[in-house]
């Protein structure tokens, strides 16, 4: 268990380092940061720096968000951004917070056609560090900057992310936030405004992490046993908050535990078991799909990518709600013409397209 004492506030205008932290709740403290000329800063030394992340899989205990979560592709291709196509990016939307999976060459144009903000992306999850992936980063946070954003910006990614995004900042060197960077090992989680992120090792020519988003709901709560209990209309909010109140326990007044919502963001991976247990029952999986051709399998196993099928093989094994494919390869210019291949294996398939949104609810109990 990570011991942290108190924090300093972020200098308001700090010089091109990301400040390296050990993983934290983003939504409950503050973390490292490097003060001017790249000096440690007081709160980095407190933490001491050791960049061993918590592992912690347990979900937050309610649900703030008004029962929905939205998704959209930012863009939907590999390795180069094309004229009717940019990278491949998603955007999550919750509770009022934006998190960004992946931001390539020129994701914020195609974040300014979305319509629905750059503001409020307070963390960017990067699956790897290849340039589709990460070279947009420095036009984004300086857009960030001129929006009048002052909150910390977390990035977080595999191995290597803080080197990477330090040299990228050397021509977004000064920002009115803090820039916080934390590399993730497989198995790490936190938890951001309500929700429970948590990656694992995809299979890829450079170290890469696949994502699991989770919204938890909190269960029912029983006004008529509570008040059979004779507990106070005043401390209801505190059974609520899992707080024992007189003799009462909260398990006496709550219902049963209920599905809450989840996606899983997979990219420039290998079909893995680990990731198939670690998207197991996520309401949608969006997942790369860089070759459509079945005869593309020996090519997509080279470059450790895969096909339609072995995407759609991937949410069939994970017991998927839905499956949306994106990331194609620029010589599939039409990812349609190869959707048989992946409704063939698995029926609630959807060809990703550059804005294309999904909204996800609680489910009516």
């Amino acid at each position: 268990m990570v011991e942290h004492g108190g924090f300093e506030p972020p200098t308001p205008c700090l010089p091109g380092k990301c400040s390296p932290a050990e993983l934290m709740p983003l939504d409950a403290v503050s973390v490292a940061g490097f003060g001017e000329g790249g000096q440690r800063s007081r709160a980095g030394a407190q933490c001491g720096m050791r960049g061993s992340a918590r592992r912690d899989g347990g979900l937050l205990g309610c649900d703030t968000g008004g029962g929905m979560l939205e998704l959209a592709l930012v863009g939907t291709g590999g390795m180069l951004p094309l004229p009717e196509r940019w990278l491949a990016s998603a955007l999550i939307r919750y509770n009022g917070h934006l998190v960004l999976f992946d931001c390539g060459e020129g994701t914020q144009i195609s974040l300014r056609a979305l319509g629905w903000g750059i503001k409020d992306i307070g963390v960017l999850l990067i699956s790897h560090v290849h340039g589709d992936h990460v070279a947009g980063l420095p036009g984004l946070l300086l857009t960030l900057g001129n929006s009048g954003r002052t909150e910390p910006v977390d990035i977080v990614g595999p191995p290597g992310l803080i080197a990477v995004v330090t040299g990228l900042r050397v021509v977004a060197a000064y920002l009115p936030f803090e820039v916080r960077c934390r590399e993730l090992e497989s198995g790490d989680s936190f938890a951001h405004a309500g929700m429970r992120i948590t990656c694992v090792a995809a299979e890829h020519h450079v170290r890469c992490l696949a994502y699991r988003l989770d919204v938890p709901r909190a269960p029912r709560f029983l006004p008529d046993r509570a008040r059979s209990l004779g507990v106070p209309l005043v401390d209801w909010k505190r059974l609520q908050r899992g707080e024992v109140v007189g003799n009462v326990r909260p398990q006496e007044v709550l219902g049963p535990p209920r599905p809450g919502l989840s996606v899983g963001l997979v990219t420039d991976t290998r079909p893995t078991s680990a990731i198939a247990d670690l998207v197991n029952g996520v309401d949608l999986l969006v997942c790369e799909a860089t070759f459509g051709d079945d005869a593309d399998q020996p090519r997509a196993l080279e470059r450790k990518h895969m096909t339609f099928r072995e995407a759609a093989e991937l949410a069939s094994a994970a017991n998927a709600s839905r499956l949306v494919l994106t990331h194609f390869s620029p010589s599939v210019t039409r990812p349609e013409d190869y959707a048989s291949n992946a409704l063939d294996v698995f029926a609630n398939t959807t060809i990703g397209s550059d804005h294309l949104s999904v909204t996800l609810r609680f489910q009516k109990d």
